[in-house]
């Protein structure tokens, strides 16, 4: 394990490395090699940061109300907008219940393991009333905004894989 986490930093410092000479070649009068180095490998994380997500399986019953917005959804690729009345799901170890979920979606097709699957992108999902409980935290939220999330929708289990960037869900951890 150690040396997978040894040898990803020696690749990544390779890396950022060439890219800061590439630059420090195209600007020869930016003589701080360091500094360039430093703030490449600063964007990478970030970079690396953005694209981790969590994912969470849900059954469509809860994201559909009924046919008519199922059926708009899936086979006609149209956007809707609608209020999801309930919403309960686990992530992390944490029981997750929210209610009045306002959702945007907008659908397109993709093949995946020659399967097709939906990928459904929620640029605006708006819920209020948010309780987020373990053993440990009890925490309550008036509105929380999880706009930027996606889904791929499974039509042989009827099944949603949500994905919820990291730093959407970061906006509301314990502090």
């Amino acid at each position: 394990m150690k040396i997978k986490v040894v040898i990803s930093l020696f690749v990544l410092i390779i890396i950022v490395t060439n890219n800061t000479l590439f630059v420090y070649g195209q600007n020869s009068y930016n003589t701080n090699v360091f500094e360039n180095i430093f703030k490449n490998l600063k964007n990478k994380i970030i970079d690396l940061a953005n694209s981790l997500e969590y994912t969470i399986d849900i059954n469509a019953d809860q994201i559909f109300l009924n046919d008519t917005i199922k059926n708009s959804i899936l086979n006609k690729n149209e956007p809707m907008e609608y209020l999801i009345p309930i919403l309960e799901y686990n992530l992390l170890g944490f029981d997750i219940f929210a209610t009045d979920i306002k959702v945007r979606t907008e659908s397109s097709t993709i093949d995946e393991e020659n399967k097709d699957k939906l990928r459904i992108e929620f640029p605006i999902m708006q819920a209020k009333n948010v309780n987020v409980n373990n053993e440990m935290f009890d925490l309550n939220y008036e509105n929380i905004d999880l706009s930027s999330t996606y889904t791929i929708y499974d039509s042989e289990l009827d099944k949603f894989t949500i994905h919820i960037p990291v730093y959407v869900a970061a906006r509301y951890l314990p502090k």
